[in-house]
């Protein structure tokens, strides 16, 4: 066989392959994560559907936000959510935080402020909290600041013994139900390692 022909034939082979390997791209791929009109994943994605998704082959992300999850092609970055996690891609909070994230975090944000909480995948671009991923800040923070863990009158107080008319006056008015929960004071009222002190340390009864 001449060298024309096996030349000729050889070609014919490549365009052939070439064209077949373009057709199977034009094909919606039914275990993708993504809307095959607009190249991103579909509504509600983030947060709560990435999580299991990732959980189950983060390697599959890698395609699109790079090898290292700085972004690759698709130019989004897992640190732009998971941003102080300590290398590891699934923690959303620094690794320390664990089960004390409620005593850990109130110094990070007085260092760094609450930019990187205040998203619409976090704790929401009010702080309101996001369904599915980060509670209200104002569930703990009564005095509607992220900096206030109680109500507003009681951060200007000059001294401890200027708050306890203050918050026997909110106490009588609203119950202990805020006060009664595992990052502030206590299910019980028996105080939190790190956070809010036992009632029972000024209260020598049963709240």
């Amino acid at each position: 066989m001449s060298q024309i022909k096996i030349l000729s034939l050889a070609l014919g082979m490549l365009l052939s392959l070439t064209l077949f390997s373009l057709s199977g791209c034009g094909d919606t791929n039914s275990q993708a994560n993504l809307n095959p009109t607009s190249g991103k994943h579909p509504s509600g994605w983030v947060p709560t559907g990435h999580q299991a998704a990732a959980k189950t082959d983060i390697l599959s992300c890698t395609e699109c936000h790079g090898n290292d999850f700085t972004g690759g092609i698709s130019k989004v970055a897992c640190s732009e959510c998971h941003s102080n996690v300590d290398s590891n891609t699934f923690a959303i909070h620094p690794q320390q935080w664990g089960q004390f994230a409620y005593a850990l975090h109130g110094p990070f944000v007085v260092q760094n402020g609450t930019e990187s909480c205040s998203n619409v995948e976090c704790h929401g671009a009010g702080l309101t909290g996001i369904a599915g991923s980060g509670p209200s800040c104002t569930s703990c923070h009564l005095g509607g600041s992220a900096l206030s863990p109680h109500p507003v009158g009681w951060n200007t107080a000059a001294d401890l013994s200027s708050t306890v008319p203050l918050h026997a006056q909110f106490v009588g008015n609203n119950g202990t139900t805020s006060c009664r929960n595992l990052a502030c004071h206590g299910a019980n009222l028996q105080g939190v390692f790190l956070s809010g002190p036992s009632c029972n340390a000024c209260h020598n009864f049963t709240l």
